[in-house]
């Protein structure tokens, strides 16, 4: 066979559906696999094409072509996929554009790749086993030094002796370091808040957040050659972050992650990709200049834009008023149609597309008399370890215009001090007096929980508030917080985890709360989404107490920060930035290792 027919065979091969998908056989089957799983009916939810135009030796990855659907719902669009060796890129865009299922389509391979080129996506937690944390880490390090030496061997064979592929292998096996895998996956096991007794505590009895810690461990620890990591922070806490982005600035190879955080994303990122109507579109240099990049390209073309259609007007009013006239005017309109005609064929300037928004309001809650929450000489400890007191002695009120952000180490107790506000947790000693007026509307990282995922929004809430009986009071109600269209009458397990997020807002805006109490709330969130619950709270007239790895958001409508550490509660007397530099410096001197 000639070389150019082996070409055109492998680009026919490279441009089929990466996976096969067949399709479920009625809508019952469909709605078990999304409560099964797809891999118990063997379905792919996915659909991806491209064409593999990058060398396979190059670890440069170029796929031309590339289109994903998901359920049928066609998220990107014969669009360009470009991932650089040493990049790191930030994917953008709004919930439910196709972020994660992006992600999922390079972890699983749904699209050409080269072989040689090791993927790892985070996606879930370890799994709890008798394994300790520090040995579930290196478990799989014999595993891929056997990877590496046995595509060295192949590669001996098939490619000269000093080809770079070759090479490359060999460097990655040097990386790996076998003789000191352990201290390298101590270091970082530490840098995410392990301690060295913790590091020897068996996965099965650590929770769901911190086997997400280990996962993330693991996959750092193994140096993939492209790393996808799906929202990493947000099992972390403020200091884990600050050592994961120093971490992952220095990342050497291919990089993709999907963050809401743009202070995050300014650390690492050397490159963005926003999708945005279906397409992939790529920006040099971090979140920042990602925005004032984007803002000159829409200003730019705005005006091209403009222009176009200025033209095409006048264009198209003299072909209609002299198209039949003498011959002369005839002639200039005949050419004035070609001309129209060769810019359509080019391709006109679209209208500039600007990112939905949305606008969120909790309605003002009014006065009540300070303090509406007052803790009494408090102390607390868990009923499971009564001799380890988390808090010694807190003495502190908090009224309707205190804006606080809870900051301080993983383990300090600022859930457990948010639990303690709000009653599900009670003192050991002392007490906390509320105001018998007093409203607290609490967010959790478990309040999605309380969702019945089988009914829609508009069903929901109507249950959850029997009082409004009328429906479209209820879309209103439900639109404010950017639940419209068909998520309103869909079934909200079929919605996005961001999605869900706004339904459990809604909920508690509903309740017209006195006090916020927000621990983590921006986890699913997009960014877009994130500004708008920080414009709501800024317009609010109410009481926050808000945790959060977030810089940006504290930074946004924090007034106070108040540092949770060593069983007790104190002011810090800078800014969030002030605090993140200490904290980098706490995680460069710490020697706990």
């Amino acid at each position: 066979m000639s070389s150019r027919n082996k070409n055109n065979k492998k680009k026919q091969q490279q441009a089929k559906p990466a996976a096969a998908v067949p399709k479920a056989e009625n809508a019952a089957q469909l709605l078990q696999a999304l409560e099964d799983g797809v891999d118990k009916l063997k379905i792919s939810p996915r659909t991806a094409t491209g064409v593999l135009t990058s060398q396979e030796k190059n670890r440069d990855i170029k796929v031309e072509g590339f289109s994903l659907s998901l359920f049928g719902t066609v998220l990107v669009e014969d669009t360009k996929l470009e991932l650089n060796w040493g990049r790191r890129y930030g994917l953008l865009g709004l919930n439910g554009t196709g972020k994660s299922t992006l992600l999922k389509v390079l972890g699983e391979r749904e699209v050409p790749l080269p072989e040689f080129m090791s993927i790892h996506l985070l996606e879930r937690e370890v799994e709890a086993s008798e394994l300790t944390a520090l040995e579930a880490v290196i478990e799989d390090a014999a595993n891929e030094c056997k990877r590496l030496e046995a595509l060295a061997e192949e590669l001996t064979v098939n490619e000269d002796s000093e080809s770079e592929k070759l090479q490359f292998v060999y460097d990655c096996i040097d990386e790996l370091e076998v003789d000191k895998i352990v201290p390298r996956a101590a270091e970082i096991l530490h840098g995410l808040g392990f301690t060295k007794k913790m590091q020897q505590k068996k996965t099965k009895d650590f929770s769901g957040g911190w086997r997400m810690r280990i996962a993330l461990a693991k996959a750092l620890f193994i140096k993939p050659m492209m790393l996808l990591l799906d929202e990493p922070t947000n099992h972390l806490d403020l200091e884990a972050c600050v050592w994961l982005e120093d971490y992952l600035k220095n990342y050497d190879r291919i990089l993709v992650l999907i963050s809401h955080s743009q202070d995050f994303l300014n650390g690492v990122c050397t490159n963005i990709i926003h999708l945005q109507n279906k397409k992939l579109n790529y920006y040099g240099g971090n979140f920042d200049s990602y925005i004032q990049t984007r803002g000159e390209k829409e200003v730019l073309q705005m005006k091209q834009f403009a222009w176009e259609q200025d033209q095409i007007a006048h264009m198209k009013e003299y072909i209609a008023r002299f198209g039949h006239g003498s011959a002369k005017l005839a002639a200039q309109a005949k050419s004035k149609e070609k001309t129209l005609a060769r810019m359509e064929e080019k391709g006109l300037t679209e209208r500039v597309t600007r990112d939905r928004t949305v606008t969120f309001r909790f309605k003002d809650c009014g006065t009540l008399p300070p303090p509406v929450l007052q803790f009494n000489h408090v102390h607390f400890a868990y009923a499971s370890d009564k001799d380890n007191e988390i808090y010694h002695d807190l003495d502190f009120g908090i009224d309707l215009d205190s804006r606080v952000a809870l900051v301080g180490p993983n383990g300090a107790g600022k859930s457990t001090l948010v639990k303690l506000m709000v009653g599900s947790e009670v003192p050991t000693k002392g007490m906390v007096r509320r105001h018998h007026h007093l409203v607290i509307g609490w967010f959790h990282q478990h309040l999605t929980d309380i969702l019945d995922l089988s009914m829609t929004p508009l069903d929901w809430m109507m249950k959850e508030y029997p009082e409004e009986r009328e429906v479209e009071n209820v879309r209103r109600i439900v639109g404010r917080w950017g639940i419209t269209g068909k998520d309103q009458t869909s079934k909200m397990e079929l919605l996005s985890d961001g999605m869900k997020r706004r339904v459990c807002f809604c909920w508690l805006a509903y309740k017209e709360p006195h006090l916020l109490l927000l621990d983590e709330p921006t986890n699913h969130l997009d960014i877009e989404t994130i500004d708008a619950l920080a414009d709501a709270l800024n317009s609010w007239d109410g009481g926050l107490v808000l945790v959060s790895h977030d810089f940006r958001l504290i930074n946004q409508v924090a007034k106070e920060i108040w540092v949770c550490e060593r069983k007790n509660i104190w002011p810090w007397k800078g800014d969030i930035q002030s605090y993140k530099d200490e904290l980098r410096r706490r995680v460069y001197e710490s020697k706990d290792l």
